[in-house]
């Protein structure tokens, strides 16, 4: 929704330019007019297919990415969205990884036949990313057990360090 409004903003502006108005640039527009929420929330490559591995219909893949999107309204406690309605936003650190900023947000629905899902997610440098933070999914999975494995830290760590060498140019 936020990028058909940005493109339909766009070609305002293009009707605006043709009329003689004013010009507006592109930068104008990114500023984030139209973004809700206090951070922006985007997918890697890498969590993107681990979605579509566990839910094979773009209805269930649409609802793990509305369970996402609530990340944008992170960290209040009960977050509301601008029309007012309560989230359920249940979250925590992943111990393993203090002082990494990465985090799991819990999804209690049944999607797909898949319950117990968890978004692993990063926050990123708010000094570096404008208009908003950007808070990173780097895994979309199912947890069978209490505890992450060895593995799952090992992963979670090789795409944090992705999306910082990616993004942020360290």
């Amino acid at each position: 929704m936020i990028t058909t409004l940005v493109f339909l903003k766009l070609c305002d502006i293009l009707k605006d330019e043709a009329a003689g108005n004013v010009i507006l640039t592109r930068e104008l527009l990114m500023v984030g007019e139209f973004l809700t929420g206090q951070y922006r929330v985007r997918a890697i490559r890498p969590a993107i297919v681990d979605v579509s591995r566990l839910c094979r219909r773009v209805r269930d893949n649409i609802a793990i990415r509305r369970h996402a999107l609530k990340l944008r309204y992170w960290p209040e406690k009960h977050p509301e969205n601008d029309a007012g309605t309560l989230l359920d936003l249940n979250w925590s650190w992943i111990k393993t990884l203090q002082g990494m900023n990465v985090g799991e947000l819990r999804i209690d629905d049944t999607i797909a036949g898949n319950d117990n899902l968890r978004l692993i997610f990063f926050v990123g440098d708010s000094k570096i990313r404008e208009p908003l933070p950007m808070i990173w999914i780097l895994r979309a999975m199912q947890k069978k057990r209490q505890s992450f494995s060895k593995n799952d830290i090992r992963i979670f760590k090789a795409r944090r360090l992705l999306v910082q060498q990616r993004f942020y140019r360290l």
